[in-house]
């Protein structure tokens, strides 16, 4: 039970404690892919060490942990005599109904999410049929008569991007093609996923800190992504301007508009002319890597420290 326990509080420890570590090394003014990677690694390595944990206490055995179990019990047994209580059974059962109640939870969130997802899109190809747009178009653009400067994208197989009249109306050429070129790197990054799964996590485990933080997060690290990917085919001046233009968000709540996320970050990281230090591939996937597994690093040296302690 002792490994299992020790993976169970590093879910914890890490599930507390990396929103300030992230939020440092995860600077806006670094990658944003990075970011977005560690953000979304740090989860999935609490959720598998979650999984992990409740399975070494459901195991016969404890599975592979069994000697490690009997090795640090025969340590705890030099000091007492009576040894540990025997609480496989409480625990297990416990830490399963738990992890069932949650999974439960993150699949009726998911399922709900795409349900109003698949409604969102059929009310805006119903628009398109009408407006007599092509179903052979790569990324639809539905034009909508408002005179407010509003633009976003659907993901997904259907993608689209949704643009008014009242943008086309207030933006230059160029300031039109940066935020297309926004829109669709979007699209073609699949961030409407990755808002997603985050949103759904978050809303479903918000009461551990990471999770709570981590759509906020994605949120804004996603449209530092595709403003980076905007200013590198428009340059930094027309994503810069027509972010100013359109100014409040428009849209959908599941939809990623052109002015979402936190847009006084998005224009310092604009007007900032100088070329920032990008982090290599290799720092990013370890980084990644350093993330998915801590954990289980936690988890170990708790081990290591419980053992030093008592053998």
């Amino acid at each position: 039970m002792i490994p299992a326990a020790a993976l169970l509080l590093g879910v914890l420890i890490v599930g507390w404690c990396s929103p300030p570590v992230l939020a440092r090394f995860g600077t806006p003014q670094g990658s944003p892919a990075a970011a977005i990677a560690w953000w979304l690694m740090t989860a999935l390595g609490l959720l598998i060490g979650t999984v992990g944990g409740v399975l070494l206490l459901a195991l016969p055995g404890h599975g592979p942990a069994d000697q490690i179990t009997r090795l640090i019990d025969a340590c705890l047994s030099s000091i007492s005599h009576d040894g540990i209580p025997s609480l496989d059974l409480v625990a297990g059962g416990t830490a399963g109904v738990l992890l069932t109640f949650a999974l439960v939870r993150l699949l009726s969130s998911s399922v709900r999410r795409r349900r109003h997802r698949n409604q969102l899109h059929r009310r805006h190809l119903d628009a398109l049929r009408l407006a007599g747009s092509r179903p052979s178009d790569r990324v639809r653009t539905l034009w909508l008569p408002h005179e407010d400067p509003i633009a976003y994208s659907l993901g997904g197989r259907r993608a689209m991007i949704v643009a008014s009249d009242g943008l086309r109306s207030r933006l230059t050429p160029a300031e039109l093609q940066a935020v297309f070129a926004h829109e669709n790197a979007h699209v073609r990054s699949r961030h409407h996923l990755l808002t997603g799964c985050a949103d759904v996590l978050g809303r479903t485990l918000r009461f551990v800190p990471l999770m709570r933080e981590l759509p906020k997060a994605i949120s804004l690290f996603v449209e530092l992504a595709a403003d980076r990917t905007a200013a590198a085919e428009c340059g930094a001046g027309p994503v810069r301007s027509a972010l100013l233009t359109i100014g409040a968000p428009g849209g959908p709540k599941k939809a990623l508009a052109m002015s979402g996320g936190d847009t006084s970050i998005r224009i310092s990281r604009l007007e900032d002319r100088q070329r920032l230090p990008l982090r290599s591939g290799m720092t990013s996937i370890i980084g990644g890597f350093a993330c998915l597994t801590a954990p289980a690093v936690v988890a170990v040296a708790l081990m290591g420290a419980f053992s030093l302690a008592f053998c």
